[in-house]
């Protein structure tokens, strides 16, 4: 479903005027419109309960011996960082972190940095690390991509909000119609807790489903680095093969 008939959907339930074309449109009610569908569209695109997998995505970069990192650390997409998923690949190690600015300035502040593992911190646009790491090594995470719309013809997301009346998005456009509906009767001051609980009851459901959610065990968690030697916590300086 594009963003029009999007629109033109959401209007027909709110018995408004259907327009043929929105993002040309010069009338104020087409322009609201049009941008409650994009508020729609961030608000699902940041959603804190959950990773969409559709948003998931894997880098690598190859690092440098240096605090600073290449500029393609970052992928220009990036939204945030999934937790926990860094590893350097060639180490077979993590990378720790992010670090927070206090222990940034407390590790960078000793005359000698020196471990067999070492950890990042986003700030600003710059990918720091400490202690330097290797030259070379490929590391790989993943994180949440900004880009969910397909321009016309697209086979990949290529924008992170709607421009045009042929965009579409991989997010259910029922969700995102129901999206408009009550964000459309906020704005003109009327009520809408029913749209509005219809709408979160669907994000729930569609975020659940989104992707598998692995088994909870009481016992303990089983390790996720298996096979292969890794790091493993309160066993400093040595590694478990």
């Amino acid at each position: 479903m594009t963003a029009l008939s999007m629109v033109q959907t959401a209007c027909a339930w709110l018995s408004l005027p259907i327009p043929q074309a929105v993002f040309s449109a010069t009338d104020p009610q087409t322009i609201q419109i049009r941008s409650l569908l994009n508020e729609e569209l961030v608000e699902l695109r940041k959603w804190p309960d959950t990773y969409w997998r559709k948003l998931l995505r894997q880098h690598t970069f190859t690092t440098l011996a240096a605090d600073t990192q290449p500029a393609d650390a970052m992928p220009d997409d990036f939204d945030h960082m999934v937790d926990n998923s860094m590893w350097d690949r060639t180490a077979c190690r993590p990378v720790v972190g992010p670090l927070s600015p206090q222990t940034w300035q407390a590790w960078k502040a000793r005359p000698v940095l020196t471990s067999i593992i070492y950890g990042y911190r986003l700030r600003g646009n710059d990918f720091l690390t400490a202690p330097n790491p290797p030259a070379g090594d490929t590391v790989a995470y993943e994180y949440i991509s900004t880009l969910a719309v397909y321009s016309a013809g697209a086979t990949t997301p290529d924008k992170s909000s709607f421009t045009a009346d042929e965009d579409t998005s991989f997010f259910d456009e029922t969700m995102m119609e129901r999206g408009v509906r009550w964000r459309f009767l906020r704005a003109k001051g009327l009520s809408y807790s029913q749209e509005y609980q219809e709408w979160i009851t669907l994000v729930q459901r569609e975020a659940a489903r989104s992707k598998g959610i692995p088994t909870l065990n009481t016992a303990g968690n089983w390790s996720d680095t298996l096979p292969g030697p890794y790091v493993p916590s309160q066993n400093f300086p040595g590694a478990v093969p």
